[in-house]
Protein backbone atom coordinates (compact mmCIF):
# COMPACT_ATOMS: atom_id res chain seq x y z
CA UNK A 1 0.00 0.00 0.00
CA UNK A 2 1.63 3.64 -1.10
CA UNK A 3 1.65 6.17 1.63
CA UNK A 4 0.16 9.49 0.88
CA UNK A 5 2.48 12.05 0.80
CA UNK A 6 1.79 13.48 4.00
CA UNK A 7 1.85 10.41 5.61
CA UNK A 8 5.22 9.36 3.91
CA UNK A 9 6.68 12.72 4.97
CA UNK A 10 5.57 11.87 8.46
CA UNK A 11 7.75 8.44 7.89
CA UNK A 12 10.61 10.34 7.79
CA UNK A 13 9.95 11.24 11.70
CA UNK A 14 9.74 8.11 12.69
CA UNK A 15 10.88 7.84 16.71
CA UNK A 16 11.67 11.32 16.95
CA UNK A 17 11.13 11.64 20.88
CA UNK A 18 10.68 14.60 23.46
CA UNK A 19 12.75 15.48 25.93
CA UNK A 20 11.46 14.80 29.27
CA UNK A 21 12.00 17.69 32.29
CA UNK A 22 13.45 20.99 31.74
CA UNK A 23 14.88 20.32 28.05
CA UNK A 24 12.38 20.36 24.44
CA UNK A 25 13.53 18.52 21.16
CA UNK A 26 14.64 21.42 18.79
CA UNK A 27 13.01 20.05 16.09
CA UNK A 28 9.43 19.79 17.97
CA UNK A 29 10.07 23.81 19.16
CA UNK A 30 11.18 24.97 15.55
CA UNK A 31 7.86 23.74 14.37
CA UNK A 32 5.92 25.92 16.33
CA UNK A 33 7.99 28.91 14.40
CA UNK A 34 7.61 27.44 11.12
CA UNK A 35 3.40 26.85 11.22
CA UNK A 36 3.22 30.37 13.24
CA UNK A 37 1.97 28.69 16.12
CA UNK A 38 1.58 30.37 19.78
CA UNK A 39 5.13 31.31 20.51
CA UNK A 40 4.24 30.52 24.34
CA UNK A 41 4.76 26.61 23.54
CA UNK A 42 7.68 26.49 24.48
CA UNK A 43 8.25 23.37 25.95
CA UNK A 44 7.97 19.54 24.42
CA UNK A 45 6.16 18.06 27.40
CA UNK A 46 2.96 20.28 26.44
CA UNK A 47 1.10 18.35 23.76
CA UNK A 48 2.48 18.19 20.12
CA UNK A 49 0.51 16.12 17.79
CA UNK A 50 -1.60 18.81 16.00
CA UNK A 51 1.50 20.59 16.64
CA UNK A 52 3.04 18.04 14.24
CA UNK A 53 0.27 17.10 12.33
CA UNK A 54 -0.31 20.75 10.85
CA UNK A 55 3.67 20.96 10.20
CA UNK A 56 3.14 17.82 8.34
CA UNK A 57 0.55 19.41 6.09
CA UNK A 58 3.15 22.13 5.73
CA UNK A 59 5.56 20.19 4.55
CA UNK A 60 2.65 18.44 2.25
CA UNK A 61 1.40 21.63 0.80
CA UNK A 62 -1.81 21.19 2.36
CA UNK A 63 -3.85 23.64 4.56
CA UNK A 64 -3.31 24.00 8.44
CA UNK A 65 -6.25 23.38 10.65
CA UNK A 66 -7.09 27.01 11.88
CA UNK A 67 -4.69 29.34 13.26
CA UNK A 68 -3.08 30.73 16.75
CA UNK A 69 -3.92 28.38 19.56
CA UNK A 70 -6.13 25.99 16.99
CA UNK A 71 -2.62 24.93 15.43
CA UNK A 72 -1.91 22.83 18.61
CA UNK A 73 -5.40 21.43 19.64
CA UNK A 74 -6.03 18.26 18.51
CA UNK A 75 -9.61 18.72 18.13
CA UNK A 76 -8.93 21.65 15.69
CA UNK A 77 -8.98 18.49 12.81
CA UNK A 78 -12.87 17.24 13.65
CA UNK A 79 -14.01 20.13 10.91
CA UNK A 80 -10.54 19.95 9.16
CA UNK A 81 -10.86 18.53 5.13
CA UNK A 82 -14.08 16.27 4.49
CA UNK A 83 -15.48 13.87 6.80
CA UNK A 84 -15.57 10.04 5.99
CA UNK A 85 -17.84 7.75 7.11
CA UNK A 86 -15.51 5.02 6.07
CA UNK A 87 -11.72 5.40 6.83
CA UNK A 88 -9.18 5.55 3.97
CA UNK A 89 -5.64 4.43 3.91
CA UNK A 90 -3.99 7.70 5.47
CA UNK A 91 -7.17 9.95 6.56
CA UNK A 92 -6.41 11.68 9.74
CA UNK A 93 -8.85 10.37 12.72
CA UNK A 94 -8.90 12.39 15.63
CA UNK A 95 -9.89 10.81 19.04
CA UNK A 96 -11.10 11.88 22.57
CA UNK A 97 -9.25 11.79 26.05
CA UNK A 98 -9.17 12.65 29.07
CA UNK A 99 -6.66 16.29 29.22
CA UNK A 100 -8.47 16.94 25.67
CA UNK A 101 -8.13 15.00 22.15
CA UNK A 102 -5.27 12.82 19.86
CA UNK A 103 -5.01 13.02 16.17
CA UNK A 104 -2.99 10.76 14.27
CA UNK A 105 -3.41 8.98 10.66
CA UNK A 106 -5.21 5.88 10.12
CA UNK A 107 -3.00 2.46 9.10
CA UNK A 108 -5.83 0.01 9.38
CA UNK A 109 -8.15 -1.39 12.69
CA UNK A 110 -8.59 -4.57 14.19
CA UNK A 111 -12.51 -4.79 15.76
CA UNK A 112 -12.08 -3.08 18.74
CA UNK A 113 -9.27 -0.27 17.77
CA UNK A 114 -7.48 1.58 14.95
CA UNK A 115 -3.82 1.69 14.24
CA UNK A 116 -2.69 4.77 14.11
CA UNK A 117 0.96 6.87 12.98
CA UNK A 118 0.91 9.63 14.92
CA UNK A 119 2.85 12.04 17.17
CA UNK A 120 3.22 12.31 21.19
CA UNK A 121 2.16 8.87 21.25
CA UNK A 122 4.38 7.59 24.21
CA UNK A 123 6.48 10.57 23.91
CA UNK A 124 7.29 10.02 20.22
CA UNK A 125 6.24 9.39 16.49
CA UNK A 126 5.54 5.90 15.64
CA UNK A 127 2.23 3.66 15.48
CA UNK A 128 -0.33 2.95 18.45
CA UNK A 129 -3.31 1.09 18.78
CA UNK A 130 -6.07 3.25 19.80
CA UNK A 131 -9.63 2.12 21.00
CA UNK A 132 -12.37 2.73 18.62
CA UNK A 133 -14.94 3.88 21.01
CA UNK A 134 -12.83 7.19 21.24
CA UNK A 135 -12.78 8.37 17.77
CA UNK A 136 -14.40 11.86 17.37
CA UNK A 137 -13.62 12.42 13.48
CA UNK A 138 -12.78 10.86 9.89
CA UNK A 139 -10.92 13.47 7.78
CA UNK A 140 -9.74 13.18 4.47
CA UNK A 141 -7.74 16.58 2.52
CA UNK A 142 -10.30 18.35 0.47
CA UNK A 143 -7.11 19.45 -2.02
CA UNK A 144 -6.87 15.25 -2.55
CA UNK A 145 -8.89 13.19 -4.64
CA UNK A 146 -10.79 10.71 -1.99
CA UNK A 147 -9.49 7.31 -3.13
CA UNK A 148 -12.52 4.22 -2.83
CA UNK A 149 -13.03 3.80 1.25
CA UNK A 150 -11.99 1.10 2.36
CA UNK A 151 -11.15 -0.54 5.77
CA UNK A 152 -7.73 -2.09 6.43
CA UNK A 153 -7.64 -5.33 8.88
CA UNK A 154 -5.06 -5.75 10.78
CA UNK A 155 -3.96 -8.26 13.77
CA UNK A 156 -2.90 -7.02 16.49
CA UNK A 157 0.91 -6.81 15.76
CA UNK A 158 0.20 -4.44 13.07
CA UNK A 159 0.26 -6.43 10.21
CA UNK A 160 -2.12 -7.01 7.71
CA UNK A 161 -5.25 -10.52 8.41
CA UNK A 162 -4.90 -12.56 6.00
CA UNK A 163 -7.53 -12.24 3.09
CA UNK A 164 -6.95 -15.63 1.44
CA UNK A 165 -5.28 -18.71 3.00
CA UNK A 166 -6.01 -20.89 -0.25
Amino acid sequence: MKDPRWLAAFRLLHGLQEIPGPGSNPIILRWVKDIGAPSWYDNDDKAWCALAMNRIMLASDLPYSGSGFELLRARSFETWGLPLTVPVYGCLMVFSRPEGAHVGFYLGERKDAYRIYGANQSNTVGETWIAKVRLTATRWPREIELPKPERIWLKTDGSLLSTNEA
